[in-house]
């Protein structure tokens, strides 16, 4: 069993001339004045993609990691059910993070929000995941 890493990213407005994937880019092309400002998002996303670099060198495949757009409520619902019952975290934990947890800027290890709209360190995250992951390996080692 791996522990599990969900990393909320900053979403961007989706517009017209843009993507989920993409951003919004040349809309002075399209006959508007108002270009939105995306540098924050963009920031964020970058912080998001270091986080996410940084628990893959450290661990490989050895931890789950997705980073995954907040509005993905088909994908993030049954995978914090599924962590629940994985990891069995407090239903108290759980609760709050499927109903409060799941916003940009978010950490969920193992089921449970850790950070909520303020991005740890990189490093800060890596030693975190380490003890999730000691703890899972304990687990594994008394149940097997």
């Amino acid at each position: 069993m791996k522990p599990r890493v969900l990393l909320i990213r900053e979403n961007a407005e989706t517009l017209s001339c843009s993507s989920c994937a993409g951003s919004l880019e040349g809309i002075e092309a399209f006959g508007s004045r108002d270009v939105p400002d995306y540098d924050p998002v963009r920031v964020t996303m970058h912080q998001v993609g270091a986080l996410y670099m940084a628990l893959r060198e450290a661990y490989g495949d050895a931890v789950e990691i997705d980073v995954v757009d907040p509005r993905n409520q088909i994908f993030l619902i049954p995978s914090l059910i599924g962590d629940y019952k994985r990891f069995k975290p407090a239903l108290s934990a759980f609760l709050k993070t499927l109903f409060f947890g799941i916003s940009p800027c978010s950490v969920i290890i193992n089921g449970t929000q850790r950070y909520a709209r303020n991005l740890p360190e990189p490093q800060e995250l890596v030693a975190e995941v380490g003890a999730a992951l000691e703890l899972v390996q304990q687990r594994v080692g008394m149940t097997g």
